[in-house]
């Protein structure tokens, strides 16, 4: 054999040795291992449920400031069952009420005897309410009748002068029906159904009320209101919407979020009574009660002693609260 094959004979048997080493190798120390996973990447928590999540805290509104009566809020307001493009108060998601939330911010001033004054009968006469919603202090309540043909100019005009206001519920009175209310009128002999859709009618005549008084239009529905068994569910329905209610009926029993007045001072509705009157519910919170009096018509000269009387108890060491004040309070 030549020096040449002798070379490559050896080289084959070099690489013969190599693989069965290799392969003797394998088996001993078992296949390689496989490679490592790659990261899972890291996903951020899943959100928690609504459910399940803490609830959030009422955000209530600020105070308005003095004197200043907010607008209508849609959030107090859903549709009248039974008068298709009206609306009815109720209470908002949040816990607001209508009785604090257009209510007049009242004076605080302390120590000083207070007196309440609520004048009834707006709407019917459009110059008679115009002047009196001009020359009235705005700590004077207004209440309007739902009888008003077009009551939002006058709601507009009577925020603007700083009124709070409420709408007039007009019940069977005494003398009925000689003394007729009108034909939406709770009556004691009415279906309970026609009484709650009349009900229903005259909260969805106009927005932005603190509540809800018995005086209405010259009357006071006292024999309706005289019925326990029919008043006490109008009170509840009022409480459950988030009015309040002013009891026309001096010395009435109170219910919750309701107040009786104290004196009806245009009965009879001349110069020298009113006057009188009007003197007797200051020397009356003087002596260390809240007075609510009441005017149960507009008239020119009730508006014009009201007015008069009004301006000058500040000078006089006397607060003008608003109704709702009154009411709040108890």
């Amino acid at each position: 054999m030549t020096a040449g094959w002798r070379r490559l004979a050896g080289f084959w048997v070099a690489v013969i040795i190599v693989g069965a080493g290799g392969a003797a190798a394998l088996q001993v120390m078992g296949p390689p291992p496989a490679p490592a996973p790659a990261p899972l990447p890291v996903l951020a928590p899943a959100s928690t449920p609504a459910a399940a999540r803490p609830a959030e805290a009422r955000v209530q509104p600020a105070p308005p400031a003095p004197g200043v009566i907010r607008a209508p809020d849609p959030a107090l307001l859903e549709p009248a069952p039974d008068f298709p493009g009206r609306f009815v108060p109720r209470r908002a998601a949040d816990g607001r009420a209508s009785m604090s939330f257009y209510a007049r911010a009242p004076d605080l001033t302390p120590k000083r005897p207070s007196v309440a004054m609520l004048v009834v009968g707006l709407g019917q006469s459009q110059a008679d309410s115009e002047a009196a919603i001009a020359a009235l202090p705005g700590a004077v309540t207004l209440g309007f009748s739902p009888y008003t043909p077009n009551p939002d100019p006058l709601l507009a005009s009577a925020r603007e002068h700083g009124h709070e206001y409420l709408v007039t519920l007009p019940m069977e009175s005494q003398g009925y029906p000689l003394n007729d209310s009108g034909p939406h009128a709770l009556l004691t002999g009415a279906d309970p159904a026609v009484n709650d859709r009349n009900l229903e009618w005259v909260l969805s005549r106009m927005q932005g009320e603190v509540g809800v008084t018995g005086a209405s239009d010259g009357l006071r529905g006292q024999r309706f209101a005289n019925a326990p068994a029919l008043m006490g569910p109008v009170l509840q329905q009022l409480n459950a919407r988030g009015l309040l209610y002013v009891d026309p009926r001096p010395g009435a029993p109170n219910a919750p979020r309701t107040a009786a007045v104290s004196m009806v001072i245009d009965d009879p509705p001349d110069r020298a009574s009113i006057d009188a009157k009007l003197s007797q519910l200051e020397q009356q919170a003087r002596d260390g009660q809240t007075m609510l009096g009441l005017a149960v018509m507009v008239r020119p000269v009730t508006v014009e002693r009201v007015a008069a009387w009004a301006r000058g108890l500040d000078g006089r060491g006397i607060t003008l609260l608003p109704v709702s004040a009154v009411v709040l309070a108890k």
